[in-house]
């Protein structure tokens, strides 16, 4: 994917969009250290292992490689600010909501069909590999409202498929 132009942003509505990664990996570095996301997106529970900044460096430089990252932004007093991340891959998009405020809103479900479009108009047909843990469930409800089947399981994870042709 890292020949195909990305965008700068993608709208996904009027206080909603997605801003295209700028390099610069250490805006990752708190929300990656908080505790529900170390659980929820990196499977980490000891406080301890939480990520680095040479950690979140090589996950943002892996992410800008493998597929499209975005920073996930809303609208607030006039000013767009990112309030998580997601990349545009078609083999496991990861999608991260930074902040609490922001969760159980419907964002994540939003930028997942923004995700799901995107490939759809990149010509892929198939998003595959997604690794859900099976402590997350609420990650699991919404890729299974969104018509993500589940293939398989791991000890941990929950494995799905999405069809998009």
């Amino acid at each position: 994917m890292n020949t195909i132009k990305q965008p700068d942003f993608i709208i996904i509505n009027n206080e909603l969009r997605l801003r295209r990664y700028d390099g610069k990996y250490e805006a990752f570095l708190a929300p990656y250290r908080d505790p529900y996301i170390c659980k929820m997106s990196e499977g980490i529970f000891d406080e301890s292992e939480a990520p680095d900044l040479e950690y979140v460096k090589k996950m943002c430089e892996y992410l800008s490689y493998a597929g499209e990252l975005y920073y996930i932004e809303v609208l607030e007093n006039g000013e767009f600010i990112p309030i998580g991340d997601v990349t545009v891959k078609d083999e496991h998009p990861p999608i991260s909501i930074w902040y609490e405020g922001y969760r159980g809103k419907g964002i994540g479900k939003l930028v997942m069909k923004t995700v799901i479009s995107r490939l759809k108009d990149l010509g892929y047909n198939k998003i595959h590999g997604t690794a859900i843990y099976k402590w997350n469930p609420v990650s699991q409800k919404m890729h299974e409202a969104l018509g993500f089947v589940r293939i398989g399981e791991t000890e941990d994870e929950i494995l799905y498929e999405l069809d998009i042709t």
